[in-house]
């Protein structure tokens, strides 16, 4: 072989290393492209922690309707001892209680809020505008929306998206702009509840529109439930993730093992289904589910491994984080992490700390003693959940 054919073939060899090494970091760069957010304390680039958010519910005692967001229907407070709130039976607007709930976050490693939305001039809009966002300690965390549908776009028989348009443009001149508010990549970011009711074979034109008229939005889609999903279904939205936890894993098999095992297995296929089309996917994790006290049909969950005697409060949270949350972090969108939620009490899902000084029970002050609780423990944990949150996810 000639000189010069030996050396055009070791060009051509060279060259074609050069060409796999940069499409294998352009692939690399497209699986895992650059994500900037607005955080209180900014990430290095090399930082792989989470970034943590939790569902967080502004309605306590502020309400517009009589009785409504009251602190009567909570399964903990029929509990024998009752177990109540660290903070008290508290008004969402009260300046200390909000002071009490970001140092609690802190202390459990959260960035940010996904704060509870229901409309224009609500109880929870007025509550973020004037005593969250205006509050001295407010630049602590970063927040969102979270679009509350249910009560928006009305009923999955039959819904309404007239309300749509009108709400973003009303989220975009008081929320989006705000310097505390989430942003990723520059883009405000919305968590749409329930997506997968309102925006599965239908809404499509309307979610098109919103689409249109606000690009700069990030919508977080509330997309997964199960183990089977579509690309179809992640492609309307930029993240796709699952705010109900318990009903695809612990609803039906209970606080075991297997649970963890379903609800780990549905997020990888996920994560993998909303990647093939370019969507980022959020994993999320909750301690528990208890809505007995304030709707009927749904179970509860024990906040422990039920086939194993000697598991813990605190348990079933712990094993969702570390098997079903942190395998499936993406980087497409930061690395979010969501927790169902800080103060859904009505769902008992909260990891906002309790008194801490009423034990442990398994009777409550129902006629047979046990309609509430099922028959399973219920801890007074204190700050139990803000310390594992922030002992297995930084």
């Amino acid at each position: 072989m000639s000189y010069w054919r030996r050396l055009r073939r070791m060009r051509f060899a060279l060259g074609l290393l050069i060409a796999c090494v940069c499409c294998e970091g352009f692939a690399q760069s497209l699986a895992a492209p650059r994500v900037e957010l607005n955080l209180a304390s900014p990430r290095a680039a090399d930082d792989a922690r989470p970034v943590i958010g939790a569902y967080y519910y502004p309605w306590y005692g502020v309400n517009d309707r009589p009785l409504s967001h009251d602190w009567d229907h909570l399964m903990r407070v029929k509990l024998d001892p009752p177990q109540q709130p660290r903070a008290g039976l508290y008004r969402s607007d009260d300046p200390k209680l909000i002071a009490e709930h970001l140092a609690q976050s802190r202390q459990a490693g959260l960035d940010f809020w996904a704060v509870s939305w229901w409309g224009p001039d609500s109880a929870t809009d007025r509550t973020v505008r004037e005593a969250i966002f205006k509050h001295p300690d407010a630049g602590q965390l970063r927040y969102a929306v979270l679009y509350e549908s249910t009560g928006r776009l009305g009923g999955f028989e039959r819904p309404r998206y007239d309300n749509l348009l009108e709400d973003l443009a009303y989220l975009e001149k008081h929320y989006f702009n705000h310097p505390y508010y989430l942003r990723i990549n520059g883009r405000p970011v919305l968590f749409m509840y329930l997506s997968r009711e309102y925006f599965r074979h239908r809404g499509l034109k309307e979610l098109a529109e919103v689409r249109h008229r606000f690009p700069e939005v990030y919508i977080v889609g509330d997309d997964v439930f199960g183990p089977e999903y579509q690309a179809d279904w992640a492609k309307n939205f930029d993240a796709v993730t699952s705010y109900d936890v318990y009903g695809q894993s612990t609803g039906p098999h209970k606080a075991t093992a297997r649970a963890v095992d379903a609800l780990a297995n549905n997020y990888a296929n996920a994560r993998k289904v909303a990647n093939s089309v370019g969507t980022a996917f959020v994993p999320a994790v909750a301690p528990g589910y208890n809505d007995t006290a304030e709707r009927p049909g749904h179970p509860g969950t024990a906040r422990y491994f039920v086939d194993q005697p000697d598991s813990k409060e605190g348990d079933l949270f712990r094993a969702m984080i570390r098997r079903a949350a942190l395998p499936n972090l993406d980087e497409r969108c930061g690395r979010l992490l969501m927790v169902t939620s800080f103060n859904e009490w009505y769902e008992d899902s909260q990891i906002e700390a309790t008194a801490g000084d009423a034990g442990t029970t398994a009777v409550d002050n129902s006629n047979g003693k046990s309609h509430y609780t099922g028959g399973d423990q219920y801890t007074d944990y204190g700050t139990l959940y803000l310390d594992i949150l922030r002992a297995e996810a930084r």
